[in-house]
């Protein structure tokens, strides 16, 4: 099998989908040639890989919005792509078939904004592929008026399955144009994310799309199980089972351990149903057998959760709900108090989880009027011996927006008061 070259497009926090991604091809073993990021949102990379990977790798990535094959590539101008995009061409190489009716539709990324003549252009040159095929075939356009069609555009109008969504990416004056063949199931994670029986607002409200980025970021090829020791509603057990991996789960919270149970007993009923139609594999009912426990992340020990084939992924107590930016000096005793629970949980890893060498973790920042205030706890972390991973060479991460000045990677919604500061930690030896 030859490597094909794909362009993943990435999505609100597209530093933390870059990461996700090179490290799963890691982990799943999937042959890869070099990479090139293109603007911020866009991972160019030849992968060797047959269709069914390629869906399931979608499956699996929280942070990529759509996976793209790159079939023609040229320098110009986007007017030469007529030259390109002919009849035969689109039929042969970009359209999934033509015996019934026909369904396409473009998509523009690039490193700067088309300017009104070749949007006008394109958008012409559309109606003519139309027209063009009008005489001996059913055909429809799709049509989005700044040419960005989203992942749910191309699930509802069955591009993919139909035609073509035809993505042009552009930068400078290089011009590649592809085909979608993936786009992120956003009806699942609406699912997961609304639609469990026992949602739990009191442990926080962690987006399933960051649950698995996370997971993905934390785990490496020895890691079979996750262990989320603050385990609230149960998300990070939920995305860890879709991605086929163990779980173990705790929380000191009765109510908690109530939600984590129902939620996962609801996933893998939800999940199983569906698996036979869409092709998925199934979710063993035993797998929660004695993996769901009351217990203090600060104090407990748990032989089953002491494995050198365990991870670490969880978020613990963030802090209240905050409706504004807090008083510094207010925000500084409530960092304290959050410190303790997090050194509390670190001292018990150190101390009853010798066998636990990486753990990916929350820390909360707190939004004050004077500016972020992040928690004071990395240097004593390390004393317990858990250093934080660089995800990025120090130089590189001053350029990134949402990489932070001590090497975490920053996750907030643009109204939050409480901001995702994230790091996975390391042990050696």
């Amino acid at each position: 099998m030859e490597m094909t070259k794909y362009a993943f497009l990435m999505g609100s926090h597209p530093l933390m989908s870059f990461l996700e991604i090179l490290n799963v091809l890691d982990v799943e073993k999937i042959s890869r040639g070099e990479y090139t990021r293109i603007g911020e949102d866009i991972l160019m990379i030849s992968l060797k890989l047959s269709d069914a990977k390629l869906a399931k790798l979608q499956r699996m990535l929280g942070g990529t919005i759509k996976i793209i094959e790159i079939v023609d590539e040229y320098e110009g101008t986007i007017f030469q792509i007529s030259r390109i995009l002919t009849p035969e061409t689109l039929i042969a190489k970009y359209f999934a078939q033509h015996k019934a009716k026909i369904n396409f539709g473009f998509s523009v990324y690039s490193t700067s904004h088309l300017v009104y003549s070749e949007i006008n252009w394109l958008r012409n040159f559309a109606y003519q592929i139309k027209r063009r095929f009008k005489s001996n075939y059913s055909i429809r356009y799709v049509d989005e008026k700044n040419f960005e069609l989203s992942s749910v555009m191309v699930a509802n109008n069955k591009l993919m399955e139909t035609g073509a969504e035809i993505v042009i990416i552009k930068q400078d004056k290089n011009f590649k144009i592809g085909r979608t063949r993936t786009v992120q199931d956003f009806r699942s994670y609406a699912q997961r994310d609304m639609e469990k029986p026992s949602p739990n607002p009191k442990s926080g409200m962690l987006p399933p799309k960051l649950a698995q980025i996370m997971v993905n970021l934390a785990r490496d090829t020895r890691h079979k199980q996750i262990f989320d020791p603050f385990c609230g509603s149960g998300i990070i057990p939920q995305e860890s089972l879709l991605l086929g991996l163990d779980i173990l789960a705790s929380d000191i919270d009765e109510d908690a351990v109530k939600s984590t149970q129902e939620n996962l007993v609801w996933l893998i009923k939800t999940h199983n149903a569906a698996a036979p139609k869409l092709g998925h594999e199934k979710i063993k009912a035993g797998k929660l057998t004695g993996r769901i426990r009351l217990a203090d992340a600060t104090r407990s020990r748990w032989t089953k959760a002491n494995g050198s084939d365990v991870c670490v992924v969880t978020e613990p107590y963030l802090g209240p709900p905050q409706r504004g930016p807090v008083l510094l000096h207010h925000g500084k005793v409530l960092a304290q108090e959050l410190e303790k629970l997090y050194m509390g949980f670190f001292e018990n890893l150190q101390k009853n989880y010798g066998k636990i060498d990486k753990v990916g973790i929350v820390l909360p920042v707190l939004k004050t009027n004077e500016g972020l205030l992040y928690m004071n706890v990395l240097e004593r972390i390390k004393v317990l011996g858990f250093t934080p991973k660089q995800f990025l060479p120090a130089e590189t991460a001053k350029k990134e927006a949402l990489a932070t000045h001590r090497g975490g990677l920053l996750y907030a919604r643009p109204d939050a008061f409480v901001l995702r500061e994230i790091f996975v930690f390391e042990k050696k030896g």
